[in-house]
Parts: C-alpha cells; structure tokens; sequence
C-alpha cells in the first residue's frame, strides 16, 4: 500500500521531489569512511540488561508490522531510499555495542545480501544524524518473511561498545541494488507521532538532493514510520538505596525510612514500556512479613527487636518478546534494638554498702541510695551511711530506645561489726522478752543499747564480769548493745520480743 503511494506520488512528475520543501539543508552520508566489504561476522554480544527495547514497534505500538524495501534503488525499480535509521534518547550514558533488525531477501540468485550498520550521534539543529561513531557489516540470509520474527533477526556487532550521553541514531542501508526488506509499523500512522524515524534519500536517478530525513517531518504524518530497528545496549540499570539508619528500636513509628532514586531510564518509553507508572514494579521486603510497593522512599516500623533483611525489588518492563522483565535486586541489614533491662545487686558491712550494676543493653546508668545524697553514675558504686537503717536504693539503666528502673533494699544495721568476729561475752536470752544478760565480762565495760535510728535508749557500767538489762521497757524490734572497755568496742544486735 506505501509503495503504491510513493508510485503514485512518483508519477505525478519529476519536479514534484524537487519542488519538496526540506526542514533545512539536509546532511550528507560522509563517504569519507568506507565499510569493509572482507570483514567476517565473528563478533559477539556482550552481557546486557535493558537490550531490544523497541521490539514495541512491530508488536505492541502499532495494529499491524509491515516490510519496505531496504536498496539503495535504480531507474528500473524506483525506491529512492538507501536506508532506514532510528533516533533514541541518552539521558544517562548508555553504551551501545551493536544493532539488532529485521529483514529478508527474495533474490534467488543469492545466498545472502550486504547490509551496513551505522550508529551516529544526533545533530538537533538540523534534526538529522550527526558524527559517525561506529559501524559493522553483516549479510541477511533470510530468503523470505514470516510472523514469527524471530526468525528474521540479523545481528551487527561493532568493533569496540561506544558510550553515548546524548541522543543518538541507529541507522542502516544496503549498498547494492537486490531487494532487501526490513520491517517497519503499520503505514496507517497510528504510532505516537515522535517524529524518531529517519529514512536516507539516495538515488541517482531521482533529483540530487541526498541525506538523513527526519520522515514524519518532512514527509508528513503519514509517514509516522518507526523501524523494528533496536540498538544493543548496555546502562547502569540502577542505584543503590539508602536507609537513614541502620540501627533502630522497636515499635517507634516509621523508625527507618529508605530512599531509592531510579535512574532517567525507568521514565523514558524508549527504555521502559511501563515509564508513564515508573514506580509501578518496585517492591520492598521488610523482612518482618511486610511489605510496601510502588514506593520510592517508604518507611517502616519494626515491632520486634532482632536484625532483618531489607530486599529492594524493581524491573524495567523492556519490549522484547522473548523477555520483557530486567529485574534487580538490592538488600541492606538493619538491626532492631533490644529493650534496656535494669540490674544489680547490693551488700553492707557496718556503714558501708557495696553495689553491683548488671543492666543490660544500657548506655549508662543511676543510683540514688535512698539516704538524700547525690547520685552516682558508676557502674559499681561504694557508699557509706551516715545511720543505720533499711534504705530503698534504685538503680536506672539508661538505654538508646527506653529507660528501665529496679528496687534494691538493703538493710544498714550493723555498725562497725566484722562478720568473721567472735565475740567473747555470752549474751542471753537473744531474742529477749524481760531482760537481757550480759556474762564473762573480764574488764570493766561500758554498754550502751542503740535503736535502729542510731538512739541511745540504755547506759549502765558492768559490775564485777556480769550485767543484767531490763528490756520490758523497750519496742519489740531490733537494738544495738554496744560495748566498750579499755582495750576495745564490740557491737552485737539484740532482738527484743514480747
């Protein structure tokens, strides 16, 4: 149907291609640089994530895939163009390692057909192909067309990958005469009216004008044409994500938060068939059972404390019939904090406690004696009392998620009294109820009982080596009968009972 229209447009006279009006003087094939014609086709692919990404052209953009000539033309067959050439973006460097197409010949005078493989730099100004970058020959071999495209493919290799940052064209032609065909969208021009199609005018019998034409510019939006041409391309997919912190607690509301910047290509439809919803195929795995997708930076919050793994799923969705999905995968740790659990013990002689901090997960911690003096912050601490007594001592760990406090109680009642001590005198009854009797005193003593409040509440003198106290008078509880002679001061605790 096109070459019935390029005929007809044809006949109307040879002035009406000269009288075309251009978009500006087009640019020149440079003929400096020749394609080598003895080149063999022993070049491979190299590993690529992202490759054949306008597949869409011939299966899903348009209705229907249709085939042109692809010669470079003569008088006998009028088809004036040489080649076939595609423009692409670069928002981000891309290294392009060859050209992917498909085509066939039906000369059954030969085994295979010449093709030449170019991959220019795009000049914007004149919206035409810029500097040659690199180019490779291969031979179609294909002798007729069929649905299956697959069985079409032809693929050129350069010499060495070339990196492009700006956009660039994948273009082809045929140096001889034979037919060639390469396959192409529906004429109808159904496409997105990119104007990315560029086809080369050659032909030396057709007016002298020659070059690279952006074709639905030039020729009208019926000439909406894009080629199932596909650069072989290789780009850094992805970046990595970032957690503003790796070490959380738990059960505090959106605890980490992650940032995933995806690169230019995942919102370009020449790389991603899903780029208007470029977001649309990430998934997050918490590594709790939850999950978030369709996010970029997401926060989360951990209820449990321990250490989890967290997996950063994301695919370009390519236009490749044979595998559409580029996937990566991308994981961090993140270590969710134990609570802070206070600890410790403690222990008296005499006036002198001696305590023992064992928190855990703590930071630092607090002790408060309970007597009003100032706190100590070592873990364990030695504090003497001014008066004997039971004591409410707290300890506070100090943790990095919470605060944690224990209850110690000691008691403080026995003042100056070596544990290891065996004391001399006979002491009876113990616990008393009347009285108390002191015995085998050999030096004259002086006895003072104490309360637990440190008050004196008897005093008396030891007769001969013996002493009876009168208790009936004293509150059942605990006393102190300190007892002192010229040599030395014991103490020993009595208890009194009614």
């Amino acid at each position: 149907m096109r070459n019935l229209y390029l005929l007809l447009l044809l006949l109307i006279g040879s002035a009406g291609y000269a009288q075309l009006e251009l978009p500006g003087a087009p640019q020149s094939y440079d003929t400096g640089t020749q394609p080598d014609w003895t080149q063999t086709n022993t070049k491979v692919a190299v590993d690529t994530c992202g490759a054949y990404f306008n597949n869409y052209i011939g299966l899903v953009k348009a209705t229907d895939i249709y085939f042109e000539e692809l010669r470079t033309g003569d008088g006998t067959d009028f088809t004036p163009y040489a080649g076939r050439g595609q423009r692409f973006h670069a928002n981000q460097p891309i290294e392009i390692s060859g050209v992917q197409f498909y085509s066939f010949q039906n000369n059954p005078l030969e085994d295979s057909l010449m093709v030449v493989t170019v991959l220019y730099d795009w000049d914007e100004v004149l919206d035409s192909t810029g500097t040659e970058l690199a180019r490779d020959t291969v031979w179609v071999t294909h002798t007729e067309f069929t649905p299956l495209l697959v069985d079409l493919e032809v693929d050129s290799y350069f010499d060495e990958p070339i990196v492009v940052t700006e956009d660039y064209i994948v273009a082809l032609y045929s140096p001889s005469n034979d037919s060639l065909k390469i396959i192409s969208s529906d004429p109808g021009g159904d496409g997105d009216d990119e104007g990315v199609s560029f086809v080369y005018y050659d032909n030396p019998v057709a007016p002298s004008f020659t070059g690279w034409y952006q074709a639905l510019e030039t020729f009208g939006p019926g000439y909406d044409l894009d080629f199932l041409m596909n650069p072989l391309v290789r780009y850094h997919l992805h970046d990595d994500f970032v957690m503003d912190n790796d070490t959380i607690c738990p059960n505090v509301v959106s605890a980490v938060c992650t940032d995933y910047p995806q690169v230019a290509n995942f919102s370009d439809p020449h790389y991603n068939r899903f780029y208007d919803d470029p977001a649309g195929k990430v998934t997050w795995f918490w590594g709790d059972g939850l999950q978030n997708t369709g996010m970029t930076a997401p926060c989360h919050t951990y209820l449990e404390s321990g250490t989890y793994t967290i997996t950063l799923i994301d695919s370009i969705r390519r236009h490749d019939y044979f595998d559409f999905t580029c996937a990566f995968e991308r994981t961090k740790t993140i270590v969710v904090l134990d609570s802070t659990k206070a600890g410790g013990s403690g222990t008296s002689t005499g006036l002198t406690a001696n305590f023992e901090g064992d928190p855990i997960n703590a930071d630092s911690v607090s002790w408060n004696f309970g007597d009003g003096s100032a706190f100590s912050t070592e873990l364990d601490p030695t504090h003497i009392y001014d008066a004997v007594g039971t004591y409410d001592v707290w300890i506070t760990a100090f943790g990095p998620c919470n605060i944690d406090s224990l209850l110690i109680t000691i008691d403080i009642d026995d003042v100056s009294i070596d544990p290891s001590y065996k004391s001399p005198y006979s002491i009876y009854p113990n616990p008393a109820d009347q009285a108390v009797y002191i015995m085998d005193l050999e030096l004259p003593t002086q006895v003072l009982i104490l309360n637990v409040l440190g008050e004196v509440v008897y005093t008396g003198q030891t007769v001969n080596n013996g002493l009876k106290i009168e208790t009936n008078h004293l509150a059942a509880g605990a006393y102190f009968i300190q007892m002192t002679d010229e040599l030395e001061q014991n103490t020993i605790k009595l208890i009194v009972r009614h």
